[in-house]
């Protein structure tokens, strides 16, 4: 082969090895910060918001919140333990229907006493309100219980996204 024939192999095969050495810097080098979901504002932003809870009153709030996680979380583990062991009898099949039955009864128990420990810190943050915020903070909690006890609904939300784009 002459030199003449050579050039276009040796000029592709230098084009080839450039877009692939640009395609892995693309992939590799990329210096733009990845964004994240933008974090939804938490229960103290809407009790200043929504409520008017001054500067004292959200420093009670969060020292509240504080002492709750210390007592709520260990409740939340045993919830999901106890739903964990509902969920180990699946692979017994032999498993009696009283043994399930207690298992679900003892899940009941726990979180019936998650929820009566929630409200507790609910009443407890209502005592920091004045007279008249009393009303918007019962407002507040209602919308809030109204949200978490409703589903996802990802096929409404992905509709949404895609009428506004």
């Amino acid at each position: 082969m002459s030199a003449s024939n050579k050039r276009p192999l040796i000029f592709i095969i230098m084009f080839l090895l450039l877009t692939n050495i640009g395609v892995l810097g693309y992939f590799l080098w990329d210096k733009k910060p990845h964004k994240s979901p933008p974090k939804q504002p938490g229960i103290a932003t809407a009790l200043k918001n929504e409520v008017g809870f001054n500067d004292s009153q959200i420093a009670g709030y969060k020292k509240l919140k504080e002492e709750q996680w210390k007592k709520f979380r260990p409740k939340l583990d045993e919830v999901r333990k106890a739903k964990d062991s509902l969920y180990k009898l699946l692979s017994n099949e032999n498993v009696n229907d009283s043994v399930i039955n207690k298992t679900a009864d003892l899940i009941g128990e726990k979180q019936r006493a998650v929820d009566l420990q929630a409200f507790n810190h609910f009443r407890e943050v209502r005592a920091l309100c004045t007279p008249d915020q009393l009303q918007k903070y019962d407002s507040l909690i209602q919308q809030m219980m109204r949200k978490m006890g409703k589903p996802p609904r990802s096929d409404q939300n992905k509709k949404a996204k895609e009428k506004k784009a």
